[in-house]
């Protein structure tokens, strides 16, 4: 998944005598953590494995224009990937060390020519995204991807295997935070909103500033309603979304499609009768995402994040094709998950 972007200028050095002698923001993985890490990787493989998903492996490194033309990299991101040129004679083209493994997946498919048919990927491998102070800047990822399945369906198996898994691995009843890009994308171009407005707006509400529906109802008051509504976004069933329905339809119709898709989500959930809260939003990078978009915790720990990216392919060259995914960080997931029979002892 796309990684949110931290200015680099907020990076602060340590003095040179702390640093130890690894690189910043790397970490060594001793024998105990080793076996941490090994658990939750069997796990997601064997869980994934049980619903047809296929192992793949991306390389490290991949060339920039991949990430920027798809979008998984905002102008601001771009300070948080190690790039260099890649010299072949006197010619050569930017290139990366992989910052997320989606665009990668994404790759694969196209060249693989699979892209129009029901593709079920899964990877176990690290991405490296530059972090400020001594934050980790190698992040291992577990993740899946699935291409070629429309989106009810497709996002109702997405939901259920990010709760399977974490369920098989041993955590407390996960709950999930949904959202969907497109609903927050019908509500701003309605309003009016530019597109630098409308990833402004969006990451402000993501942010928790309450005072961005008054600014925005202030400014376009012919859609103030929709607005305001789209800000106080909060509910945990169906009939909340049938309400949201009913009050936004009549101000914003272009939202039907966004709407349909949140209420097939949200009936996936309480199907497998994971407890849920309807947001108007829940990931960042906007102009990636498509569709709905989840996150799902363990208490207040952040556990897996994912959502909706059609057409990614056709923007690295590939056909238009439906395409969702998510992805954990898998260290994070080996920190928190409990030990089967007491082993971590």
């Amino acid at each position: 998944m796309p990684v949110d972007a931290v200015p680099r200028s907020e990076a602060k050095d340590p003095p040179v005598a702390d640093r130890g002698l690894r690189s910043r923001g790397m970490r060594d993985l001793g024998p105990d953590e080793m076996r941490r890490f090994r658990h939750v990787e069997r796990v997601f493989l064997e869980t994934t494995a049980a619903r047809g998903y296929r192992e793949i492996r991306t390389p490290t490194i991949e060339p920039l224009h991949l990430f920027t033309a798809s979008g998984a990299l905002s102008p601001q991101a771009l300070d948080r990937v190690y790039s260099f040129l890649d010299w072949d004679g006197w010619s050569g083209e930017r290139v990366v060390l992989r910052p997320e493994a989606t665009v990668a997946a994404a790759r694969w498919v196209v060249e693989a020519a699979a892209a129009g048919s029901p593709q079920r990927l899964c990877y176990v491998q690290a991405a490296y995204r530059f972090a400020p102070g001594d934050a980790d800047r190698e992040i291992w990822q577990c993740g899946v991807e699935l291409f070629g399945l429309p989106a009810a369906e497709a996002d109702a198996e997405l939901l259920v295997l990010a709760r399977d898994l974490l369920v098989t691995l041993g955590l407390r009843q996960p709950a999930c935070e949904l959202g969907h890009a497109g609903l927050a994308r019908a509500v701003f171009a309605a309003a009016g909103l530019s597109a630098t407005d409308q990833l402004d707006a969006y990451d402000r509400m993501l942010d928790g500033d309450l005072a961005v529906a008054d600014q925005l109802a202030a400014a376009r008051p012919e859609a103030s309603g929709a607005l305001r509504l789209l800000a106080d976004v909060d509910g945990t069933s169906l009939g909340y979304v049938a309400n949201l329905r009913a009050a936004l339809l009549p101000a914003v119709p272009a939202a039907a499609r966004a709407l349909d898709e949140l209420a097939a989500a949200a009936a996936a959930l309480e199907g497998a009768r994971v407890p849920y809260r309807v947001r108007p939003g829940t990931a960042r990078n906007f102009e990636y995402y498509t569709g709905v978009t989840f996150r799902m915790r363990d208490g207040e720990v952040e556990c897996v994040t994912g959502g909706r990216y059609d057409g990614l392919a056709a923007t690295i060259g590939g056909p238009e094709a439906p395409g969702s995914g998510f992805a954990a960080d898998l260290l994070r997931l080996a920190e928190i998950v409990p030990a089967p029979g007491g082993a971590w002892r």
